[in-house]
C-alpha cells in the first residue's frame, strides 16, 4: 500500500482542501481491486487531490466494515510488468516505476544490475562528488533532516522549479505546503537532504510507508546545478533505502527516462471500470481539441501560451 491509500493522507488531505464538508474514510469493490478513498458527504468519492498520485490497492479487505462497490475511479494500478517489458502506453495510461529490492543482495549488486543496462552515470557521479568536496567541502547525507530551513528549501526550490516551466506554482497555495508539513510532523513524510561543507544543495520530501519509499518531491539549489546535486541526492536516497531493507523505491507516475534507468518494474496507472456518460463527453471533447491543435503547430504554441498567462 501506498501512502496515498493510508487513513493519514487521506485524512489530512481531506480537512485541508474540504475543510467546510462531511468527510469519511470508506473501503470500495472496483473490478476485484479493494480501494481506499476519501468520500464527502457521505456520497461523493474523490478523485482528484494536489500531490493525489493514485490509490494503490490494498492487499485485502478490510476484516471489519462496510465495503462499498464502485463503477469507475480514473486512476488507479491496471497491471504491474517489469521495467524491461515497458511499452507505450495507451492514451489515458501512465507508468510508475519502481525498484523491487528483493532482487538484490546489496548495494553493489543492485549498482551492478545498473550498469549492465549501459545507462549508468557512476563515474560521472563519483567525479562530480570529487569536484563538489573540492570546491565546497565533504558531502554528507541526511536521511531523516528535521531542521526547519531544509523544509522551507524544498518549497522555495520546488516553487521557482514550478514557475520556471510555466506549470504554475504548486507551493503558491498554503494548503499545499501544510499537507508536507503535517505529514512530516505524523512521520509519514521524510525530509532529506544533501550538502557539501555548509553548503545545503538539494532535499527532498519522500514518504515512507509499509517498507515503501517513494521519490516525491525533489528539489535542488539551481545555482549548484553543474555538480548535477538532483541525480546525486536521489542515488543517495535509493542507496539508504536498499540498506534499510526497504521493500521498494517507488518514483510514482512518469515517463522520465531515468526512472527507467533505475526501475524493477513498472505499475501500470489508468482509469478502471466505464465512466460517466458526461465525463465521456468531455474527455472526448479533449481528445478533439488536442487533435485539432497537434495538426497546426501555431495554434498549439499559441493555446500553451494562453495557458501559462492564465495559470496563478
Amino acid at each position: 500500500m501506498n501512502i496515498f491509500s493510508t487513513p493519514l493522507f487521506l485524512e489530512t488531505a481531506g480537512a485541508l482542501f474540504h475543510p467546510r464538508r462531511q468527510r469519511s474514510i470508506e473501503t470500495f469493490l472496483l473490478e476485484g481491486r479493494v480501494l481506499r478513498l476519501l468520500v464527502l458527504d457521505g456520497k461523493t468519492v474523490v478523485r482528484k487531490m494536489p500531490f493525489y498520485d493514485f490509490p494503490q490497492p490494498l492487499d485485502a479487505a478490510p476484516a471489519s466494515g462496510p465495503l462499498r462497490t464502485l463503477a469507475y475511479f480514473p486512476r488507479t494500478v491496471v497491471k504491474t510488468t517489469t521495467a524491461a517489458e515497458r511499452v507505450p502506453e495507451e492514451k489515458g495510461f501512465q507508468p510508475s516505476p519502481y525498484i523491487e529490492w528483493s532482487q538484490f543482495t546489496d548495494w553493489a549488486n543492485y549498482q551492478h544490475f545498473v550498469a549492465q543496462k549501459g545507462l549508468a552515470k557512476a563515474n560521472d557521479s563519483a567525479r562530480q562528488i570529487r569536484k563538489l568536496e573540492r570546491d565546497l567541502g565533504p558531502l554528507s547525507f541526511v536521511f531523516d533532516d528535521h531542521r526547519p530551513e531544509v523544509f522551507d528549501a524544498v518549497v522555495r526550490w520546488k516553487s521557482a522549479q514550478y514557475l520556471s516551466t510555466g506549470v504554475g506554482n504548486m507551493f503558491a497555495q498554503s494548503e499545499n505546503v501544510e499537507l508536507f508539513r503535517e505529514l512530516h510532523r505524523q512521520k509519514a513524510v521524510v525530509v532529506s537532504s544533501l550538502s557539501a561543507g555548509t553548503t545545503l544543495l538539494a532535499a527532498h520530501f519522500g514518504s515512507l510507508t509499509d517498507g515503501r519509499m517513494t521519490w516525491w518531491v525533489p528539489a535542488y539549489d539551481p545555482a549548484y546545478s553543474k555538480y548535477s546535486p538532483g541525480r546525486l541526492m536521489l542515488e543517495q536516497l535509493m542507496a539508504e533505502s536498499q540498506r534499510a531493507k526497504h521493500l521498494e523505491f517507488d518514483f510514482l507516475i512518469g515517463d522520465e527516462g531515468y526512472k527507467f534507468t533505475f526501475a524493477t518494474h513498472n505499475r501500470v496507472i489508468g482509469p478502471v471500470g466505464t465512466a460517466p456518460l458526461q465525463e465521456r463527453i468531455v474527455a472526448r471533447a479533449k481528445a478533439e481539441g488536442k487533435a485539432l491543435l497537434a495538426r497546426s503547430p501555431r495554434l498549439y504554441e499559441l493555446a500553451r501560451s494562453l495557458k501559462r498567462r492564465l495559470t496563478p
